[in-house]
């Protein structure tokens, strides 16, 4: 059973009737939330529950990102850098890979796109939850378009831009990596 009692009311908060209680500290800050949160909730006629959902909300990148230029791995750290403000440890934690490469990455792309991504009319929205420690950036993306979103070699392709015979040869990578494990 949850127990919650009013923040007004300044009274610590339990939890599954165990004996954690939010100290005043954690209070204050749950407090500065609420307050916070005012000025959306009557711009936007919304509650706390919906600011929660869209806290809660899934990340993700525009396929519009993705071009010639750049890896799949650096458009997708130079979006959460530049555009998402992301600091390059939360990158790393998102994205499963080391921080120190995620650095290099960056600035990799830096050099080889300078200017900032601008997010036009996105097709796809892809969620970073995709990557995995088991496949390349590159081999994820094109699993979850095959398996995920169901879209053909040719699809894949134009969404990638790159040959679909190099789709079709990185999907069949990722099954003959799943059979191995």
């Amino acid at each position: 059973m949850i127990v919650r009692k009013s923040l007004k009311a300044g009274k610590n908060l339990s939890f599954d009737n165990s004996e954690n209680f939010i100290d005043e500290k954690d209070l204050k800050i749950l407090e500065k939330i609420k307050e916070l949160s005012e000025p959306l909730k009557k711009k936007y006629n919304i509650n706390l529950k919906d600011i929660e959902s869209l806290l809660e909300e899934e990340l993700k990148f525009p396929d519009s990102i993705l071009n010639e230029e750049l890896t799949v791995l650096e458009s997708v750290v130079k979006y959460l850098k530049e555009n998402k403000n992301f600091s390059l440890k939360k990158i790393s934690e998102l994205i499963k890979r080391d921080q120190r490469n995620v650095w290099h990455i960056y600035h990799q792309a830096e050099k080889k796109y300078p200017k900032k991504f601008l997010i036009k009319e996105a097709k796809y929205w892809i969620p970073i939850s995709i990557f995995s420690e088991k496949f390349s950036a590159y081999e994820s993306l094109v699993k979850y378009l095959k398996d995920g979103l169901e879209l053909k070699y040719c699809e894949i392709a134009g969404v990638l831009k790159r040959d679909q015979r190099t789709v079709w040869t990185i999907y069949n990578r990722t099954k003959e990596k799943n059979v191995r494990r």
